[in-house]
Protein backbone atom coordinates (compact mmCIF):
# COMPACT_ATOMS: atom_id res chain seq x y z
CA UNK A 1 0.00 0.00 0.00
CA UNK A 2 1.33 3.43 -1.28
CA UNK A 3 1.83 5.76 2.03
CA UNK A 4 1.24 10.03 1.21
CA UNK A 5 2.32 12.24 4.02
CA UNK A 6 0.32 15.20 3.95
CA UNK A 7 1.44 18.70 4.89
CA UNK A 8 -1.32 21.08 5.72
CA UNK A 9 -0.45 22.99 8.82
CA UNK A 10 -3.69 25.28 8.59
CA UNK A 11 -5.58 22.25 9.20
CA UNK A 12 -4.10 21.00 12.30
CA UNK A 13 -5.95 23.72 14.46
CA UNK A 14 -9.42 23.51 11.76
CA UNK A 15 -10.82 19.86 11.75
CA UNK A 16 -12.59 20.03 14.52
CA UNK A 17 -14.39 23.09 13.51
CA UNK A 18 -14.83 21.82 9.71
CA UNK A 19 -16.67 18.76 11.35
CA UNK A 20 -18.57 20.99 13.08
CA UNK A 21 -19.93 23.08 10.46
CA UNK A 22 -18.04 26.59 11.55
CA UNK A 23 -15.56 26.46 9.40
CA UNK A 24 -15.91 26.06 4.80
CA UNK A 25 -14.89 22.35 3.52
CA UNK A 26 -13.46 23.92 1.04
CA UNK A 27 -10.52 24.20 3.15
CA UNK A 28 -9.83 20.82 3.29
CA UNK A 29 -7.98 20.72 -0.47
CA UNK A 30 -8.95 16.83 -0.69
CA UNK A 31 -7.75 15.83 2.43
CA UNK A 32 -10.88 14.14 3.50
CA UNK A 33 -10.75 12.01 0.54
CA UNK A 34 -7.47 10.74 0.59
CA UNK A 35 -8.08 9.81 3.75
CA UNK A 36 -10.94 7.39 2.28
CA UNK A 37 -8.90 6.00 -0.52
CA UNK A 38 -8.43 2.17 0.04
CA UNK A 39 -5.15 2.06 -2.21
CA UNK A 40 -3.40 4.30 -0.03
CA UNK A 41 -2.53 4.80 3.87
CA UNK A 42 -2.49 8.91 4.28
CA UNK A 43 -1.76 10.81 6.75
CA UNK A 44 -1.56 14.50 7.86
CA UNK A 45 1.99 15.77 9.25
CA UNK A 46 2.20 17.50 12.15
CA UNK A 47 4.48 20.60 12.26
CA UNK A 48 4.72 20.99 16.09
CA UNK A 49 6.75 17.76 16.25
CA UNK A 50 9.46 18.95 14.69
CA UNK A 51 11.22 19.40 18.07
CA UNK A 52 13.42 22.50 16.53
CA UNK A 53 14.47 25.07 19.57
CA UNK A 54 12.35 27.67 19.25
CA UNK A 55 15.45 30.62 19.37
CA UNK A 56 17.43 28.73 16.33
CA UNK A 57 13.75 28.48 14.36
CA UNK A 58 12.93 32.93 15.21
CA UNK A 59 16.42 33.43 13.77
CA UNK A 60 16.48 30.98 10.59
CA UNK A 61 13.02 32.20 9.80
CA UNK A 62 14.09 35.85 9.50
CA UNK A 63 17.47 35.39 7.65
CA UNK A 64 17.05 31.71 5.59
CA UNK A 65 12.91 30.97 5.60
CA UNK A 66 11.59 34.14 4.81
CA UNK A 67 9.43 32.86 1.56
CA UNK A 68 9.38 29.48 3.20
CA UNK A 69 6.20 28.13 5.56
CA UNK A 70 8.41 28.15 8.28
CA UNK A 71 11.53 25.87 9.17
CA UNK A 72 9.49 23.90 11.69
CA UNK A 73 7.02 22.85 8.64
CA UNK A 74 9.81 22.65 6.45
CA UNK A 75 12.24 19.83 8.58
CA UNK A 76 8.58 18.07 9.65
CA UNK A 77 8.34 17.58 5.45
CA UNK A 78 12.08 16.51 5.02
CA UNK A 79 11.56 13.70 7.83
CA UNK A 80 8.28 12.89 6.47
CA UNK A 81 9.88 12.09 2.64
CA UNK A 82 11.73 9.41 4.28
CA UNK A 83 8.98 7.76 5.19
CA UNK A 84 6.38 7.87 2.44
CA UNK A 85 5.89 7.89 -1.41
CA UNK A 86 4.45 10.94 -2.15
CA UNK A 87 4.03 14.46 -0.08
CA UNK A 88 1.17 16.39 -0.51
CA UNK A 89 1.87 19.88 -0.24
CA UNK A 90 -1.02 21.94 0.14
CA UNK A 91 0.91 24.95 1.53
CA UNK A 92 3.56 25.15 -1.33
CA UNK A 93 7.25 24.54 -2.42
CA UNK A 94 9.46 24.03 -0.14
CA UNK A 95 12.96 25.36 0.70
CA UNK A 96 14.46 22.13 1.44
CA UNK A 97 13.00 20.28 -1.41
CA UNK A 98 15.90 19.38 -3.08
CA UNK A 99 17.24 17.86 -0.27
CA UNK A 100 14.27 15.18 0.11
CA UNK A 101 14.26 11.21 -0.23
CA UNK A 102 14.61 10.77 -3.64
CA UNK A 103 12.59 7.69 -3.67
CA UNK A 104 9.77 10.35 -2.48
CA UNK A 105 7.66 11.87 -4.90
CA UNK A 106 6.15 15.68 -3.86
CA UNK A 107 2.85 17.16 -5.26
CA UNK A 108 2.83 20.96 -4.43
CA UNK A 109 -0.24 23.32 -5.27
CA UNK A 110 0.92 26.96 -6.93
CA UNK A 111 -0.96 29.56 -8.06
CA UNK A 112 1.44 32.36 -9.69
CA UNK A 113 5.27 32.04 -11.08
CA UNK A 114 7.73 34.32 -9.16
CA UNK A 115 8.27 38.03 -9.91
CA UNK A 116 11.71 36.93 -10.53
CA UNK A 117 14.16 33.96 -10.37
CA UNK A 118 15.10 33.85 -6.41
CA UNK A 119 19.24 33.37 -5.94
CA UNK A 120 18.51 31.88 -2.92
CA UNK A 121 18.77 27.97 -3.15
CA UNK A 122 16.57 27.81 0.66
CA UNK A 123 13.40 29.96 -1.90
CA UNK A 124 11.13 27.40 -2.66
CA UNK A 125 10.61 28.76 -5.72
CA UNK A 126 14.51 28.50 -6.74
CA UNK A 127 14.67 26.16 -9.93
CA UNK A 128 16.54 23.43 -8.18
CA UNK A 129 13.53 23.35 -5.36
CA UNK A 130 10.56 22.78 -8.57
CA UNK A 131 12.55 20.68 -10.59
CA UNK A 132 12.50 17.94 -7.39
CA UNK A 133 8.94 17.91 -7.84
CA UNK A 134 7.23 14.85 -9.32
CA UNK A 135 4.12 17.22 -10.24
CA UNK A 136 2.04 20.70 -9.68
CA UNK A 137 -1.49 21.31 -8.88
CA UNK A 138 -2.35 24.67 -10.46
CA UNK A 139 -5.02 27.28 -8.98
CA UNK A 140 -5.02 29.02 -12.17
CA UNK A 141 -4.48 28.29 -16.52
CA UNK A 142 -1.25 31.07 -16.32
CA UNK A 143 0.39 28.94 -13.31
CA UNK A 144 -0.02 25.26 -15.40
CA UNK A 145 1.42 27.10 -18.10
CA UNK A 146 4.50 28.09 -16.15
CA UNK A 147 5.17 25.08 -14.11
CA UNK A 148 4.91 22.21 -16.57
CA UNK A 149 8.49 23.32 -17.65
CA UNK A 150 9.52 21.64 -14.43
CA UNK A 151 6.99 18.69 -13.82
CA UNK A 152 3.79 17.37 -14.84
CA UNK A 153 0.69 19.90 -13.80
CA UNK A 154 -2.42 19.68 -13.82
CA UNK A 155 -5.07 23.52 -13.14
CA UNK A 156 -7.95 22.57 -11.28
CA UNK A 157 -10.21 25.03 -10.41
CA UNK A 158 -10.95 25.63 -6.25
CA UNK A 159 -14.15 24.61 -4.93
CA UNK A 160 -16.33 26.14 -2.18
CA UNK A 161 -18.29 24.78 0.52
CA UNK A 162 -22.08 24.28 -1.55
CA UNK A 163 -23.34 23.21 2.02
CA UNK A 164 -22.08 26.18 4.31
CA UNK A 165 -22.85 28.53 1.63
CA UNK A 166 -25.86 27.11 0.40
CA UNK A 167 -27.71 30.03 -1.70
CA UNK A 168 -30.73 30.43 0.41
CA UNK A 169 -32.42 33.65 2.03
CA UNK A 170 -31.42 35.00 4.84
CA UNK A 171 -32.75 33.84 8.43
CA UNK A 172 -33.90 37.43 9.15
CA UNK A 173 -34.02 40.64 6.19
CA UNK A 174 -31.64 43.50 6.57
CA UNK A 175 -33.01 46.96 8.00
CA UNK A 176 -32.01 48.25 4.57
CA UNK A 177 -30.16 47.44 1.51
CA UNK A 178 -26.47 47.30 1.78
CA UNK A 179 -23.43 45.42 -0.26
CA UNK A 180 -20.65 43.12 1.09
CA UNK A 181 -17.05 43.57 0.70
CA UNK A 182 -14.51 41.17 2.26
CA UNK A 183 -11.04 40.57 2.55
CA UNK A 184 -7.37 41.11 3.29
CA UNK A 185 -5.03 40.66 0.81
CA UNK A 186 -4.85 42.80 -2.52
CA UNK A 187 -7.88 44.78 -2.10
CA UNK A 188 -8.37 48.69 -3.17
CA UNK A 189 -10.67 49.42 -0.68
CA UNK A 190 -9.87 53.16 -1.05
CA UNK A 191 -11.49 53.31 -4.60
CA UNK A 192 -14.26 51.28 -3.57
CA UNK A 193 -15.84 53.19 -0.83
CA UNK A 194 -14.98 56.29 -3.11
CA UNK A 195 -17.38 55.33 -5.52
CA UNK A 196 -19.97 53.87 -2.98
CA UNK A 197 -19.85 57.31 -1.50
CA UNK A 198 -22.73 58.48 -3.98
CA UNK A 199 -24.64 55.26 -3.96
CA UNK A 200 -27.94 55.25 -1.79
CA UNK A 201 -27.05 52.24 0.15
CA UNK A 202 -24.87 50.51 2.99
CA UNK A 203 -21.39 49.25 1.93
CA UNK A 204 -19.88 46.39 5.05
CA UNK A 205 -16.39 46.23 4.47
CA UNK A 206 -14.73 43.55 6.51
CA UNK A 207 -11.29 44.33 6.57
CA UNK A 208 -7.76 45.21 7.94
CA UNK A 209 -8.08 48.44 9.90
CA UNK A 210 -4.11 49.05 7.85
CA UNK A 211 -6.67 49.17 4.36
CA UNK A 212 -9.28 51.75 6.12
CA UNK A 213 -9.41 55.26 4.63
CA UNK A 214 -8.93 58.37 7.62
CA UNK A 215 -12.59 59.03 6.87
CA UNK A 216 -15.57 57.28 5.60
CA UNK A 217 -18.68 58.16 4.14
CA UNK A 218 -21.85 57.56 6.08
CA UNK A 219 -22.72 54.84 4.41
CA UNK A 220 -19.82 52.79 5.01
CA UNK A 221 -19.66 50.84 7.64
CA UNK A 222 -15.99 49.09 8.76
CA UNK A 223 -15.41 45.71 10.70
CA UNK A 224 -11.90 45.57 11.13
CA UNK A 225 -10.41 42.06 10.95
CA UNK A 226 -6.85 43.18 11.80
CA UNK A 227 -6.34 39.71 14.25
CA UNK A 228 -5.52 36.94 12.87
CA UNK A 229 -7.11 34.49 11.75
CA UNK A 230 -9.93 36.36 10.46
CA UNK A 231 -13.05 34.45 11.80
CA UNK A 232 -12.18 36.00 15.43
CA UNK A 233 -13.65 38.99 14.29
CA UNK A 234 -16.85 37.39 12.41
CA UNK A 235 -17.66 33.66 12.76
CA UNK A 236 -18.49 32.27 9.47
CA UNK A 237 -22.50 31.62 10.55
CA UNK A 238 -22.52 35.42 10.72
CA UNK A 239 -20.85 35.74 7.76
CA UNK A 240 -23.00 33.39 5.62
CA UNK A 241 -25.68 35.29 6.75
CA UNK A 242 -24.61 38.73 5.62
CA UNK A 243 -23.64 37.21 2.29
CA UNK A 244 -27.49 36.41 2.49
CA UNK A 245 -28.70 39.74 3.34
CA UNK A 246 -26.62 41.72 0.91
CA UNK A 247 -27.81 42.82 -2.57
CA UNK A 248 -24.08 42.25 -4.14
CA UNK A 249 -21.02 41.44 -2.96
CA UNK A 250 -18.10 43.95 -4.01
CA UNK A 251 -14.33 42.18 -4.50
CA UNK A 252 -12.03 45.71 -5.78
CA UNK A 253 -8.44 44.03 -6.45
CA UNK A 254 -4.97 46.04 -6.84
CA UNK A 255 -4.97 45.29 -10.21
CA UNK A 256 -2.77 42.41 -9.98
CA UNK A 257 -2.86 40.39 -13.16
CA UNK A 258 -1.00 36.90 -11.66
CA UNK A 259 -2.58 37.29 -8.32
CA UNK A 260 -5.65 35.41 -6.95
CA UNK A 261 -6.48 37.45 -4.55
CA UNK A 262 -10.56 37.34 -4.18
CA UNK A 263 -10.99 33.89 -5.47
CA UNK A 264 -12.20 33.00 -2.09
CA UNK A 265 -14.56 35.53 -1.58
CA UNK A 266 -15.60 34.80 -5.42
CA UNK A 267 -16.56 31.60 -4.88
CA UNK A 268 -18.45 32.00 -1.53
CA UNK A 269 -20.52 34.98 -3.17
CA UNK A 270 -21.28 33.09 -6.29
CA UNK A 271 -22.30 30.09 -4.06
CA UNK A 272 -24.60 32.28 -2.36
CA UNK A 273 -26.63 33.47 -5.53
CA UNK A 274 -25.39 36.84 -5.11
CA UNK A 275 -23.61 39.30 -8.00
CA UNK A 276 -20.32 39.70 -8.35
CA UNK A 277 -19.34 43.12 -8.59
CA UNK A 278 -15.28 42.40 -9.18
CA UNK A 279 -11.94 44.39 -10.18
CA UNK A 280 -11.05 42.66 -13.76
CA UNK A 281 -8.73 39.84 -12.72
CA UNK A 282 -5.80 38.67 -15.30
CA UNK A 283 -5.36 35.11 -13.81
CA UNK A 284 -8.50 33.71 -12.64
CA UNK A 285 -10.00 31.17 -15.40
CA UNK A 286 -14.10 33.01 -14.13
CA UNK A 287 -14.79 36.64 -15.31
CA UNK A 288 -17.79 37.80 -13.41
CA UNK A 289 -19.15 39.61 -16.83
CA UNK A 290 -18.40 37.22 -19.40
CA UNK A 291 -19.62 34.13 -17.20
CA UNK A 292 -22.80 36.37 -16.76
CA UNK A 293 -22.82 35.89 -12.73
CA UNK A 294 -21.93 39.65 -12.06
CA UNK A 295 -19.94 42.70 -12.72
CA UNK A 296 -16.29 43.41 -13.90
CA UNK A 297 -15.21 46.42 -12.97
CA UNK A 298 -11.52 48.43 -14.46
CA UNK A 299 -9.23 48.84 -11.81
CA UNK A 300 -8.72 52.11 -9.76
CA UNK A 301 -12.27 53.05 -11.32
CA UNK A 302 -14.85 54.66 -8.64
CA UNK A 303 -17.12 55.91 -11.07
CA UNK A 304 -17.40 52.81 -12.48
CA UNK A 305 -17.94 51.20 -8.92
CA UNK A 306 -20.83 53.83 -8.76
CA UNK A 307 -22.08 53.04 -11.36
CA UNK A 308 -22.23 49.34 -10.84
CA UNK A 309 -23.91 49.23 -7.63
CA UNK A 310 -26.56 51.68 -9.01
CA UNK A 311 -27.01 48.90 -11.43
CA UNK A 312 -27.61 46.06 -9.35
CA UNK A 313 -29.94 48.43 -7.09
CA UNK A 314 -32.08 49.40 -9.81
CA UNK A 315 -32.52 45.95 -11.47
CA UNK A 316 -33.59 43.46 -9.05
CA UNK A 317 -34.60 40.98 -11.55
CA UNK A 318 -31.25 41.02 -13.45
CA UNK A 319 -29.66 40.93 -10.19
CA UNK A 320 -31.48 37.72 -9.04
CA UNK A 321 -30.41 36.52 -12.55
CA UNK A 322 -26.93 37.43 -12.25
CA UNK A 323 -26.74 35.60 -9.05
CA UNK A 324 -28.35 32.42 -10.20
CA UNK A 325 -26.05 32.15 -12.88
CA UNK A 326 -23.45 32.13 -10.27
CA UNK A 327 -24.75 29.49 -8.47
CA UNK A 328 -25.47 27.27 -11.16
CA UNK A 329 -21.89 27.57 -12.10
CA UNK A 330 -20.71 26.66 -8.34
CA UNK A 331 -23.05 23.48 -8.48
CA UNK A 332 -22.09 22.30 -11.59
CA UNK A 333 -18.35 23.03 -11.88
CA UNK A 334 -17.01 23.83 -8.37
CA UNK A 335 -18.35 21.40 -5.92
CA UNK A 336 -16.21 19.95 -3.37
CA UNK A 337 -16.92 16.34 -4.93
CA UNK A 338 -15.63 17.07 -8.07
CA UNK A 339 -12.82 18.81 -6.96
CA UNK A 340 -11.38 16.07 -4.54
CA UNK A 341 -12.20 13.20 -7.89
CA UNK A 342 -9.30 15.33 -9.76
CA UNK A 343 -6.99 16.16 -7.28
CA UNK A 344 -6.98 12.28 -5.83
CA UNK A 345 -6.74 11.12 -9.77
CA UNK A 346 -3.88 12.99 -10.45
CA UNK A 347 -1.75 11.91 -7.43
CA UNK A 348 -2.66 8.10 -8.20
CA UNK A 349 -1.30 9.12 -11.39
CA UNK A 350 1.88 10.40 -10.35
CA UNK A 351 2.16 7.41 -7.87
CA UNK A 352 1.88 4.97 -10.81
CA UNK A 353 5.16 6.99 -12.68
Amino acid sequence: MKQISILHPYLEERRSQISEGLYPKQHLWGVESLEKQKSINSNLIQSKNSNVPKVLEKVLNRFLFQRSTSLELEVAALRASHKCDLLYSVCGPLGLARFHNKNSRLVSWVFRKPEKPPKSKLHPYHIKNLGRHAGFFCLTPKAEKYFSQFAPSKFIPWCVDLEMFDGKGPRQKADSPFFLASGKTGRDYQTLIEGAGSVNAELRVIGPISQRPPSLPSNVKWLDTTVDPPDQAIDYPTLREWYAQCVGVCIPLSGDADDTCGYTNMLEAMAMAKPVLMTLSGCLHLNPADHDFGCSIESGNPKEWANSMRDILENKDRATTLGKNGRKIAEEELSIGKFDRKVVTFLHEILGK
